[in-house]
């Protein structure tokens, strides 16, 4: 029965993953998985919830299905703004999900089965996260492609995205990144926002927001500005909501699934057919991750300082961001000098170096490096604080103890280059 499966695609990111966890260099610096981490290496984590959550000790007992309803409630706020008139109206229906992934799974399981519309498309801009299409192929849904970046002005495709929401079936789903877009950290402005509502009202779209980086890219309430809009506008969507990065939870997999709907009945038709699909699917979420977000959005002093840390993992996001791009400037690896890598959000963003492989890219900095070592006795220190200010950055894996050196050192030291 089993011995005619064929093997499955290599995952690229994975095998990098796997390949930087089997390097057993102190000085490796991994550029690879979306994890944010300290000066220490160490990954972020709600430590004072977590010694709340373990005095109160809630236990073990299944959750409902739909999820802890305190958790749904706050969650919700955090995306609606306190004050939302969608949520005071009782229109929304929210579950919890194994975190954004399974929040996107489920939306695309529920417009498949449940809310499908004769003639329906759904559309994503590219390149976009590399799981969207797989996931919406997991239940037989075709994504139609435009362009999402525009490589000559370094930033979003707008005129591309307004002709295919023009072209596109009435109706028709089109799934957005709210903010820090991955993989190239170009967002859309809030007057860009305003001009794609218009457009998408006018055809009667529905957006499908995937929201996994707020309060990475502006802040805690600029990020949520688009869905916003869209709610105080009317609009039916989904919105695919994540903790994992902006609360370090990556491992428990903490989601949620927002449905908008017009009405209070709709919603609640919306909420039993989203747990029907959760009781044949999973049952119930893990219940951890989601008492630790919860713990952590319902005291105000923890959520003050959770917001405080925010800022913190922004700027130095930003800052690492823009050390990157000099130390490819220096090393002479940019395609186009001139690139501003400052206005992008979140953990990545888009620059051309002139080299045609990850590999070739690992390989060129990591002789520099050890070209540069051989001849500057004092490299290592700056090395090593390089380790540090880089772990936040997302590119690719490097292996073999690749390093990236920062531009003072470069700027100040006869370095070969050999790439």
């Amino acid at each position: 029965m089993f011995d005619n499966i064929p093997l499955a695609p290599a995952d690229p990111l994975l095998d990098l993953k796997k390949a930087v966890d089997s390097d057993s260099s102190p000085h490796k610096v991994n550029l690879g998985i979306g994890i944010y981490q300290n000066d220490e290496g160490q990954i972020h984590e709600p430590y004072c919830a977590k010694e709340k959550l373990s005095f109160e000790d809630p236990g073990h007992n299944y959750t409902a299905s739909t999820g802890i309803d305190e958790y749904l409630v706050h969650a919700a706020e955090l995306v609606f703004g306190p004050n939302s008139e969608t949520l005071a109206s009782q229109r929304v229906a929210s579950v919890q999900t194994i975190a954004g992934t399974g929040a996107i799974h489920l939306g695309a399981l529920f417009l498949r089965k449940v809310a499908t519309t004769p003639g329906q498309k759904v559309y994503v801009g590219t390149p976009t996260w590399g799981n969207h299409e797989p996931l919406f192929k997991l239940v037989a849904t075709h994504l139609e492609k435009y362009n999402y970046y525009d490589r000559d002005e370094r930033g979003v495709d707008l005129r591309s995205c307004l002709a295919a929401i023009r072209a596109a079936p009435e109706k028709s789903i089109f799934i957005f990144q709210v903010c820090c877009h991955n993989p190239t950290g170009a967002d859309f402005s809030s007057p860009q926002w305003q001009l794609i509502a218009d457009e998408m009202k006018k055809r009667n779209h529905v957006p499908m927001f995937d929201f996994a980086y707020q309060g990475l890219g502006s802040g805690e309430n600029e990020d949520a500005y688009p869905i916003r809009l869209f709610a105080a506008q009317g609009f039916e969507m989904l919105v695919c909501q994540s903790f994992s990065k902006n609360f370090g939870l990556y491992s428990e997999r903490v989601g949620i699934l927002h449905v908008v709907t017009r009405s209070r009945k709709a919603a609640q038709c919306t909420l039993s057919q989203l747990q029907r699909l959760i009781r044949a699917e999973f049952s119930s979420s893990p219940a951890y991750g989601a008492r630790l977000v919860n713990t952590i959005l319902k005291d105000q002093m923890l959520r003050q300082t959770w917001v405080a840390e925010l800022d913190l993992m922004r700027s130095r996001l930003q800052h690492n961001r823009l050390r990157l791009y000099e130390s490819f400037q220096v090393l002479e690896m940019l395609c186009r000098p001139g690139h501003v890598p400052a206005k992008f959000n979140g953990r990545g963003c888009m620059i051309r170096v002139n080299v045609r492989t990850d590999k070739r890219l690992w390989k060129q900095l990591d002789e520099v490096k050890r070209k540069a070592r051989e001849q500057l006795k004092y490299l290592e220190q700056y090395a090593l604080d390089y380790q540090r200010s880089m772990s936040g950055i997302f590119a690719e894996q490097p292996v073999d103890g690749t390093i990236v050196i920062t531009s003072p050192v470069l700027s100040n030291s006869r370095v070969p280059r050999e790439c």
